[in-house]
């Protein structure tokens, strides 16, 4: 009898474990058939991002958010030539919170774990909520403390700092739709809500590159409406006597380094960095316009590691080495379970920036993954010297 119980306890475990893995493999073939539908869809289209920021978005709500990621992650693995899922994510954010706006705070911790597309989705919902909407002061008073709140940990949410910083640029954003395009009301907004409340971090600084990033690169009709209303629409030719009727150092810097768009092609292929970066307001303001510079290179490389190869070798031989630290970093910004590309990318550029290039990224662990156990996980990825800053950055 003892025998026969154990053999039925046995089987029992056997048969749920068989339906168990029978789900999981079935959950997993619909993603992969959904995914390649869509990429075939898209491979024939004209413009295949924009296909896939409709199509993808348009599965929810059908389809949960955890299951939209998961799809874009497979259109990612078996669509090299995309990568770069900010936007659609964005859509897939102004979807969800378009069902209940009234919870757009609460709507936030539905970004995914690991940021994939670089926390687009939290963009997406905080410009969602407020897009079609000009609050005035008495108004703006009123959400202030959501504002302030919106960013920081809580009981359902446990962001990194990158998390944080993704989401305060995405303040930034919002801030100029609801002032009705007024930078210096937004840039004040900034001062008062993005500090945040950890005294060894201050946002502020995404805060204001998200409220000039809206002037320079409209994506919605609603986003070229509100620059017509400015009373001074910055052009190439203008920019610099644009940014500098801004008083504070800070306001100036953001202002120009937020121009690339302006500059595109110099920028993405690296040789006009250098040209691009002069003229700033002050030394810690110029290495902000590398830092920045050099992340729209890498954003604008994602899986082309000969690009960003070729690119930093085009910029100021003394801004290399932050070049390509920053290259490799914005991989983990598009997605963080990506740790192994961009440990290999610093592995493929010049050896004399293979060390730099690695410590940076272990330097840079808490901050990426905040201290969770992915951090040390990814700290393993790494060759002893940086894995060891790693280890002991995370403890």
């Amino acid at each position: 009898m003892r025998y026969s119980h154990h053999l039925s306890i046995f089987l029992g475990a056997f048969v749920i474990l068989m339906l168990v893995g029978f789900l999981l493999s079935d959950q997993t073939s619909d993603r992969e058939t959904e995914a390649q539908r869509l990429i075939d869809m898209c491979s024939v289209s004209e413009n295949r991002s924009r296909c896939y920021e409709v199509e993808v978005a348009a599965l929810y709500p059908e389809r949960s958010v955890y299951k939209v990621f998961d799809i874009i992650r497979t259109i990612r693995d078996l669509d090299p030539q995309y990568q770069f899922c900010h936007v659609l994510s964005h859509a897939l954010g102004e979807r969800v919170v378009a069902e209940d706006p009234a919870r757009w705070v609460e709507a936030i911790p539905l970004n995914p774990a690991d940021g994939l597309c670089s926390n687009g989705f939290i963009h997406g919902v905080i410009g969602g909520r407020f897009r079609a909407e000009v609050l005035d002061d008495a108004m703006l008073e009123k959400f202030i403390p959501d504002f302030s709140r919106a960013c920081e940990p809580r009981e359902n949410w446990s962001p990194s700092p990158l998390d944080q910083a993704i989401c305060y640029h995405g303040m930034g954003h919002l801030f100029v739709f609801i002032t009705d395009a007024d930078i210096a009301k937004g840039l004040s907004l900034c001062e008062r809500t993005a500090k945040g409340k950890n005294p060894r971090q201050d946002f502020r600084r995404v805060c204001r590159e998200g409220v000039f990033m809206q002037i320079y690169q409209p994506l919605e009709p609603d986003d070229f409406l509100l620059i017509e209303r400015m009373e001074v629409k910055p052009t190439k030719e203008t920019v610099r006597e644009y940014c500098a009727t801004f008083t504070q150092d800070e306001y100036v810097g953001a202002c120009l380094r937020e121009s690339w768009p302006l500059f595109r092609e110099g920028v993405e292929d690296g040789y006009g960095i250098g040209e691009f970066c002069e003229g700033q307001p002050n030394a810690r303001e110029e290495t902000a316009c590398y830092e920045s510079a050099f992340s729209i290179l890498g954003r604008m490389s994602l899986g082309d590691s000969e690009h960003i190869v070729e690119a930093c070798g085009s910029v100021p031989e003394e801004r290399q080495p932050m070049c390509y630290e920053y290259g490799a970093q914005t991989t983990l910004e598009e997605d963080r379970a990506s740790g192994a590309k961009a440990v290999a990318l610093c592995e493929q550029i010049p050896s004399q920036y293979q060390e730099s290039c690695l410590l940076s990224l272990a330097r840079k662990v808490v901050f990426n993954f905040g201290s969770s156990q992915s951090a040390r996980e990814f700290c393993d990825l790494l060759p002893e010297k940086p894995r060891t800053v790693c280890v002991s950055t995370v403890r």
